[in-house]
């Protein structure tokens, strides 16, 4: 009786927690923009990254039992929030179907949010959680439901640091600023305010610069990732 009292009082701070949405504001004017995205699928959220192959690592995290091994009921979600065993950290290879409407549909994401990110965060962030991930390999199972392999994660999984926290970690790395408390996935997305800038006369004798090619994930040869399970 009291477990299931502490479930219903922690639902209810989620929800009070989860009224007002987490606002992400992405860096301005990236001079090597790469898109990645943020899922929602209702109650988890991930990060999608690009790989420079023409396909997306997804990155996801969550309580072991509840998210990892699938054992999806109401009243062990409620309660890992404050009496978590383990957490998982989770990945998948994707291909990018051709555009955002697609991708969300393959996915089956409830939203999808594309936020333009300076590539050279991106690869930092891929390497880092490889890296994180790799550590654990002994620990690894399959989620015939979400189609990706978990290993364990040494981050506590709780009330305040849940799937949607860990996301929203990832995107600060990425050089965006979140604002709210992000308990829910209901993330929102609000363009940075950029200054007006002030295009400067060329030199006498020289002509003006044209803008530069941005350069692709696909040319950084350094920085290639195998599939799972190689």
């Amino acid at each position: 009786m009291m477990l299931r009292t502490s479930n219903f009082w922690l639902i209810g701070v989620v929800a009070l927690a989860g009224g007002c949405a987490t606002h992400i504001v992405p860096p301005a004017a990236p001079a090597n923009p790469v898109a990645v995205y943020v899922t929602d699928y209702g109650r988890h959220s991930s990060i999608l990254l690009p790989m420079g192959d023409g396909h997306l690592m997804e990155y996801s995290y969550g309580d072991w039992e509840f998210y990892a091994l699938n054992k999806y009921k109401w009243y062990i979600g409620a309660t890992k929030l404050i009496l978590s065993d383990a957490s998982g950290l989770g990945r998948r290879i994707l291909p990018h179907p051709g555009t955002d409407e697609a991708l969300q549909k393959y996915i089956n994401s409830k939203r999808l949010l594309r936020i333009d990110i300076e590539q050279s965060r991106v690869l930092e962030l891929l390497a880092e959680l490889d890296h994180r991930y790799n550590e654990r390999l002994d620990t690894m199972v399959f989620n015939n439901y979400s189609h990706a392999y978990f290993v364990k994660d040494d981050a506590h999984y709780g009330l305040f640091h849940t799937c949607n926290a860990e996301t929203a970690g990832w995107l600060k790395k990425l050089g965006c600023k979140v604002s709210g408390l992000p308990v829910l996935s209901n993330f929102e997305l609000d363009r940075p305010t950029e200054a007006i800038a002030v295009k400067p006369k060329p030199q006498r004798g020289l002509p003006p610069e044209g803008p530069t090619e941005p350069v692709q994930l696909s040319q950084q040869k350094s920085q290639q990732h195998t599939a799972l399970g190689q």
